[in-house]
């Protein structure tokens, strides 16, 4: 961040912006290209163009400001914040980020990287996730062999912990191939993308909280 003298309704004000583009991601000098003062929501807006020539896109800074009378600006306060990467947080119930905080925050960030169109990395990230709520909720059911679940294998978890719920066995082996299949080298079902894989988790999502929910409830109402 740098102080520069800059104008705005009529008037000249000396306020910090960013050293940095937000398009380029280089230290740039900025221009100044014009201001908008919103006396609704008391802002204003300045508009900027970088100054490298490989770049030369335009940013907006939105200030809020402290004014003297209806019409007329007296200084700049605080900069606020903008983002134009358009991501929206996946939606993970309460059920879910309490018994796995780990799958929670994992699952977010595979969004944001697939978001960003990182798919060599959200994929395995997803599979990463998914391990994880399994473990959890395996452990959830079974405190006494916490221990156990840590060390296995997922594959193990699913064959030893969910050997009673066979059409939850089953989706939990189906997606611990698809998601595998994230990380290897040769891709096994080529028919089959990360939305299936996504699918999938989010199946087992709605069991979780069913079982949570039903667990809730007949506390309440016992």
């Amino acid at each position: 961040m740098h102080f520069k003298t800059i104008r705005a309704s009529n008037s000249n004000y000396t306020i910090e912006i960013p050293d940095t583009c937000p398009h380029f991601g280089k230290n740039m000098e900025s221009e100044q290209i014009n201001d908008v003062y919103d006396r609704v929501s008391k802002t204003v807006a300045l508009i900027f163009r970088c100054s490298i020539n490989d770049c030369h896109k335009y940013f907006i800074l939105e200030y809020s400001v402290n004014k003297t009378t209806v019409d007329t600006i007296s200084s700049f306060g605080q900069l606020i914040p903008y983002s134009y990467n358009g991501f929206q947080e996946p939606a993970i119930s309460e059920n879910i980020k309490n018994l796995s905080p780990v799958f929670s925050e994992t699952f977010v960030e595979a969004s944001i990287a697939e978001a960003k169109k990182l798919t060599n990395i959200s994929g395995i990230a997803y599979r990463k996730a998914f391990e994880f709520l399994v473990k959890d909720f395996a452990s959830y059911q079974n405190q006494e062999k916490i221990e156990d679940i840590r060390k296995n294998s997922l594959n193990n978890v699913i064959d030893m912990f969910y050997k009673d719920m066979p059409m939850i066995k089953d989706l939990l082996h189906i997606t611990r191939r698809i998601g595998n299949d994230e990380t290897h080298y040769y891709r096994e079902f080529t028919d089959i993308d990360i939305e299936d894989l996504k699918k999938l988790i989010y199946n087992f999502s709605l069991y979780i909280n069913m079982i949570l929910d039903i667990k809730e409830f007949s506390q309440k109402t016992n």
